[in-house]
């Protein structure tokens, strides 16, 4: 919020806004999810109307993935097909709004080396690639790929929880991979 407000954006949090809904639809909990998504799209959809918003931004790449299929889960919802579309045609992630704006003045560029990993909910599900590199890349620091960077790093929301020995070996994989560079 603050860099946003630093870069000019007038950010509105709207107070009944809750949970994106995202972690219990992929735990199969779809009519506690349905009913936090429903909230949502009727909140989002009110300050679509009543603030004329420019975008939806969110910062954390599950739920980003989660609210652009809002338009999908609720197609056939004759109460909120229309909503929803109106909705995910907003969302975008804090990375691709803040590559929009320009980051603006950075001091104190330290051109340190880093490795970005991608959160597979960002480069899989929101097709979100570039912005991030960009953003550290102006930021003064020099970005280095990691091999194999398209494969999960064994998270994937509960994923580590419910399969804990494959995503173990998926951390290990990454992690020699990042120890190499």
């Amino acid at each position: 919020v603050r860099l946003l407000t630093r870069l000019g954006v007038d950010v509105v949090i709207p107070a009944a806004m809750g949970c994106c809904g995202a972690l219990t639809f992929h735990m199969g909990e779809r009519r506690h999810s349905l009913e936090l998504m429903r909230n949502n799209i009727r909140v989002w959809h009110a300050q679509i109307q009543e603030e004329g918003l420019d975008a939806i931004v969110l910062n954390a790449s599950g739920c980003g993935t989660a609210v652009r299929e809002y338009d999908h889960i609720f197609r056939n919802d004759p109460e909120l097909a229309e909503k929803a579309r109106a909705v995910t045609a907003l969302v975008k992630d804090v990375s691709e709004v803040v590559d929009e704006l320009g980051l603006g003045k950075v001091e104190n560029k330290t051109g340190l080396r880093l490795a970005y990993h991608d959160a597979c909910s960002l480069q899989h599900g929101q097709k979100v690639t570039r912005q991030p590199r960009q953003l550290l890349h102006q930021a003064g620091f020099e970005v280095v790929e990691i091999p194999d960077g398209h494969l999960c790093c064994g998270s994937a929301g509960a994923y580590n929880l419910l399969v804990p020995g494959m995503a173990a070996e998926l951390l290990d994989r990454k992690a020699a991979h990042i120890a190499r560079l």
